[in-house]
């Protein structure tokens, strides 16, 4: 059955596929991509206590989508990964050590479950399965490959990303600087201001 043949069945029953993680291909989702550099940086600058960090910090640092990213960092908050504090000193800082933080969580957590195919999750409701998994000769195996990747990210840390990342070329190429114990940024030729105060309003961006 095509991915589009089994949501359009979901659909149609009432049922909301959408939470048991991405389907249709193998990858990392730009959610998920975006909230890995997020995390990654935030826990650069917790160990070197760098103090929080806007949005709009990261946004500028990195060149992501400031409405999107706004959503995923509270997403990574109400997980319980991220913590944000107001004010002209405020911003989001990593809840916890970076050893302790699975890619695997942050894929849970921003994607829901994760599995690589259709009859990975016994959990998943009836209509979110593949039309063949009673008769599928390779659903055993494909299982096992499921568990394996699952394996591999749960043991993959964020701590693990940061040792192998490099924060300085993008920090040095980044349009606003980021001031130290988050003091408001300069920028370069006065192009621009950096508040690091926790954004207030949600935006409502497409997955």
């Amino acid at each position: 059955m095509r991915s589009a043949d089994w949501l359009e069945d979901a659909h149609v029953s009432g049922i909301d596929c959408s939470t048991i993680g991405n389907l249709t291909m193998l990858s990392l989702t730009r959610k998920t991509d975006y909230a890995l550099v997020a995390l990654a940086y935030l826990g650069h600058r917790h160990s070197t206590e760098t103090g929080p960090a806007s949005a709009r910090l990261i946004a500028d640092t990195y060149g992501l989508p400031l409405p999107l990213l706004m959503n995923i960092l509270k997403e990574l908050s109400s997980a319980g990964l991220l913590t944000s504090t107001r004010g002209a000193t405020g911003g989001y800082m990593i809840a916890v050590s970076p050893a302790e933080i699975s890619v695997l969580k942050v894929v849970e957590a921003i994607e829901g479950p994760m599995r690589i195919a259709l009859c990975a999750d016994e959990n998943a409701p009836a209509v979110c399965n593949c039309n063949i998994q009673d008769d599928c000769p390779i659903r055993n195996p494909v299982r096992k490959l499921h568990f394996k990747v699952a394996e591999l990210f749960g043991n993959t840390s964020l701590e693990d990303l940061i040792n192998e990342s490099n924060f300085e070329q993008a920090e040095a190429s980044a349009p606003c600087k980021a001031g130290q114990n988050g003091e408001a940024a300069t920028c370069s030729e006065n192009q621009c201001e950096q508040s690091t105060e926790v954004e207030n309003d949600s935006i409502t961006v497409p997955k």
